[in-house]
């Protein structure tokens, strides 16, 4: 039997980092403007035409096909088996040929399979975020792009915890920055910048608007 949505969520405010896999994208089907705003801006910045994509964490999947009118292959994986299926069975592109469950850490792909990974609102769900980094570095060959909600204080609950129950944490940027630098590798750094609605603005500086900091691990730049 389903556990209903109000004792989900009260379950996930107190024990956050037990109860995160209890959260279910769809929930809310609504797609949500950031993260939008943020595959946009990776298909309009990062996404080359011919190059195959890996989206972790694809949720309702418009992310995937935002990025399709660019990309030449997709792959998706999602941690939430209804959304899983919910995916297959929707009308989708043809360019997204996989889409699979997995354990919130171990990608069920060879190393450097994709030139591009993303990963747009899903580590500040993830207990062991610098375990699922490493992974999504181990899988792409050129970029890793990142977005998660930057840490405000209207969003921030007296005791420190995000308002929102599912995220385990939120980041300011630099706090962001400090897990990012043992990677060792080159990150250019974005902000996604607007009311909630929209739209948003793009920045490589921190602003007051700042909604998101998206990112991106350079692994390898064959522009150099």
């Amino acid at each position: 039997m389903a556990i209903p949505l109000r004792i989900r969520v009260w379950l996930a405010r107190h024990f956050r980092s037990v109860f995160q896999t209890l959260y279910s994208t769809l929930d809310n089907q609504a797609e949500v403007p950031v993260q939008a705003a943020a595959y946009r801006f990776v298909t309009g910045t990062y996404v080359r035409e011919g190059d195959s994509v890996l989206d972790v964490g694809f949720g309702l999947g418009y992310g995937l096909e935002i990025m399709a009118e660019k990309a030449q292959r997709l792959a998706g994986v999602e941690i939430d088996r209804r959304a899983v299926a919910r995916m297959k069975h929707a009308p989708i592109s043809p360019k997204i040929l996989a889409l699979k469950h997995f354990d919130g850490y171990s990608l069920p792909f060879p190393d450097r399979s994709f030139d591009v990974v993303t990963c747009i609102d899903v580590i500040e769900h993830v207990p062991d975020y610098r375990r699922l980094l490493t992974n999504l570095c181990c899988v792409a060959r050129r970029n890793v792009i990142l977005s998660t909600p930057i840490r405000r204080p209207e969003n921030t609950a007296p005791d420190g915890k995000p308002k929102n129950p599912w995220h385990i944490r939120e980041w300011s940027y630099a706090e962001f920055d400090e897990v990012l630098r043992p990677l060792k590798n080159k990150v250019e750094w974005n902000f996604l910048n607007g009311p909630w609605e929209g739209p948003f603005t793009v920045s490589r500086h921190i602003e007051d608007a700042t909604l998101a900091l998206t990112p991106a691990i350079i692994l390898w730049n064959d522009s150099a």
